[in-house]
């Protein structure tokens, strides 16, 4: 199938490495011949018809930051058919013979939507979560380390002081992102489910605080329990002071890793080359390899 214009748009949370997955999406068309677009703020775009003409002077500068060139969010509006279908509309009336999603597991059921509909698309696994079937997800990387720097820093201070910390992480429903921080900075007060055991977590903060060596850090995924309140009780019970800290946006903000720039760069480019096959699959990191798999095969959770 010959490929003549291509519009990408990322979706859902930003992750480090987006900026480099479009332009690799770009280098690749600019070297075929392709025009490309982009959807401004994900699949609102689509409904909207918001489309804006990439060249390098919207990349330039962006490359290698984090966020997105092209804004992102989350479309409701895109879960009922009156605006799944102005969507269709949008794509076909504009010509385009093939779209590139980079996002997570939510974004990755608008795009297998749009293929049962008869679009040609392509996706990349772009979230910090991990909770995609692959090895790495784009942005996981960057992510980790961004949480890993902010960790140590706050060290720092607890070890000066003897405090302790309670320490929101994010990964929704994935566990990967909180046990890579936890293996990184060497800590097992790890909390990822609503029931874990509060009298366990009590006698291995008492440990540590007795051998007076390294601060106890505890890792919550978040929603599964109240930072600022576990904090509170476990101050009260283990007779230390324990600092909340949320850190937000942070945790998926900054400049992409090396790793993550050279993965959205070529997964950008193995993009294009695959939409002239009309696949119709997602584009990860198995290993250090990049694979192809069906959109179907790609759920981890």
């Amino acid at each position: 199938m010959q490929i003549k214009k291509v519009v990408v748009l990322t979706s859902g949370g930003d992750a480090p490495g987006m900026n480099s997955a479009i332009f690799g999406i770009w280098k690749e068309c600019l070297d075929k011949n392709i025009e490309l677009y982009g959807a401004i703020g994900g699949y609102e775009g689509l409904i909207d018809n918001n489309f804006i003409k990439i060249d390098y002077s919207i990349l330039v500068g962006r490359i290698n930051r984090g966020g997105s060139v092209l804004k992102s969010g989350r479309s409701p509006r895109f879960l009922k058919s009156t605006y799944f279908n102005r969507a269709l509309k949008n794509l076909k009336d504009n010509k385009f013979d093939g779209l590139i999603v980079l996002g997570g597991d939510g974004s990755l059921r608008g795009a297998i939507e749009l293929r049962d509909a008869g679009v040609n698309v392509i996706s990349i696994p772009a979230t910090i979560d991990n909770d995609l079937n692959f090895t790495y997800t784009l942005g996981y990387d960057t992510a980790t380390n961004n949480i890993v720097s902010v960790i140590d820093n706050i060290t720092d201070s607890l070890n000066a002081f003897g405090y302790g910390a309670v320490i929101k992480i994010m990964g929704r429903n994935c566990t990967d992102l909180i046990n890579n921080v936890a293996k990184s900075i060497n800590t097992d007060l790890v909390i990822t489910k609503p029931d874990f055991d509060m009298k366990n977590l009590i006698k291995k903060i008492n440990f540590i605080k007795k051998q007076q060596t390294i601060p106890p850090i505890v890792l919550v995924l978040e929603d599964v329990a109240d930072t600022v309140a576990l904090a509170s009780t476990l101050q009260s019970e283990c007779k230390i002071q324990m600092r909340p800290h949320i850190l937000g946006y942070i945790q998926r903000g900054g400049s992409p890793s090396a790793f993550d720039r050279r993965y959205g760069i070529t997964a950008g480019k193995l993009a294009v080359e695959t939409l002239k096959d009309k696949e119709c699959v997602m584009i990860g990191l198995i290993g250090d390899n990049l694979t192809k798999k069906p959109f179907e095969e790609c759920f981890k959770i």
